[in-house]
């Protein structure tokens, strides 16, 4: 599952942009992000130019690297834990598909270096320039070399390898705040008030419209459409709270105790309850896996959503095994043992639409599901 994560953090902001990157001196737009962010970089950032071509082996390359199983087995347990069809013909190349649609430029956080795109994806090709607008993308990607500066983001991203569940809300933090940035140079930039917008839900609006789809083939995974825009606009919500609440010295204090869940980001009053109450959250999920044994998941409220909907309501944890045979285990826990069941009766109605007639245990909060994908 850290796949798709670790392509997120890569994505360049989900914005319609125009006109050809070349590679820029970045120590004006650094400045620029010291500026609104109100954080001085420790050092130069890294830069590189490439070639469209050069993106797709080149991120391939690096997930290999980064990745605990392989591209294939990724995609095996994509299609065991249901969020992706098994039907679905040639996963990989639109998974690769959907991201080269998306990126203009990125922030590295392995080798802490930015990269700039010549050209610009296909489905941009055409769109009228917009100096300003390509510009934020810039600075939103050195937002990310900042985090990794001053906040560490990259070991702590590092450290969430095996939870899928953490590593999707620390990403939320990651890219909510680099949005909000963006949002605040074109704001400024344009002559309108930051500060008037953070009070209404216009930045909600603005981030839900560049997190649109306008750009994405019809025949991309839905689950990687959703996970990708998750971090976006789910992200920069829970940000724009925490401005309300303090401005940027309020997310500051989010870097030093960030959320560890899906279930904290869409429900973000829990999420700050936490930090009022000063409680650290618990360690990252990171089971031991026997040899027989493909991953051990925690989903998250996020992913049960996904496949449930508004019947993931009241999660509280989860372990989900899948071994190399095939066969998935899905050990749940609720707030109620009402909304346990109602989750029940929702994933089992969901499996048997795709053709699997699962084992079900309830006991009180908890179910476990077990079959074989």
């Amino acid at each position: 599952m850290r796949m798709l994560r670790r392509l997120s953090i890569l994505a360049a902001a989900l914005v319609v942009v125009g006109g050809a990157s070349a590679a820029p001196s970045l120590d004006r737009e650094m400045r620029e992000v010291e500026h609104l962010r109100g954080l001085t970089f420790v050092h130069s950032v890294k830069e590189r130019t490439i070639d469209r071509k050069e993106l797709r082996p080149l991120i391939r390359e690096q997930l290999a690297k980064e990745i605990p199983y392989s591209i294939e087995d990724y995609v095996r347990v994509l299609k065991a834990l249901q969020l992706i069809d098994k039907a679905t013909p040639d996963v990989v190349d639109k998974m690769f598909d959907l991201y080269d649609s998306q990126v203009l430029a990125f922030y590295d956080p392995t080798t802490h270096t930015y990269f700039a795109i010549r050209q610009l994806p296909n489905a941009l090709v055409g769109m009228s320039d917009s100096s300003a607008l390509r510009e934020s993308v810039v600075l939103h990607e050195l937002t990310h070399a900042l985090q990794d500066q001053r906040f560490n983001a990259t070991a702590r991203d590092k450290a969430l390898q095996h939870d899928t569940d953490g590593e999707l809300a620390y990403h939320a933090l990651l890219e909510g705040e680099a949005t909000l940035v963006m949002l605040d140079y074109l704001l400024t930039k344009s002559g309108q008030s930051f500060e008037e917008a953070v009070k209404s839900d216009l930045l909600i609006g603005m981030g839900a419209a560049a997190a649109s789809d306008q750009s994405i083939a019809p025949d991309a995974p839905r689950y990687f459409v959703e996970s990708l825009k998750f971090p976006y606009v789910d992200g920069l919500k829970l940000v724009v709270q925490a401005y309300r609440h303090g401005g940027w010295k309020e997310i500051d204090r989010l870097h030093s105790n960030p959320p560890r869940t899906t279930r904290e980001v869409l429900h973000s009053e829990e999420y700050f309850a936490r930090l009022a109450e000063g409680q650290q959250a618990p360690a990252p999920f990171d089971p031991p896996r026997p040899k027989d044994v493909l991953t051990i998941e925690r989903l998250g409220e996020f992913h049960w959503r996904y496949l449930v909907g508004d019947h993931a309501q009241g999660w509280v944890g989860d372990r989900v095994t899948v071994k190399r045979d095939g066969e998935v285990t899905a050990e749940t826990q609720w707030e109620t043992a009402e909304k346990a069941a109602a989750f029940r009766d929702a994933y089992v109605a969901f499996l048997r639409g795709r053709g699997i007639d699962p084992q079900v245990t309830t006991d009180g909060r908890s179910v476990k599901v077990v079959y074989q994908s």
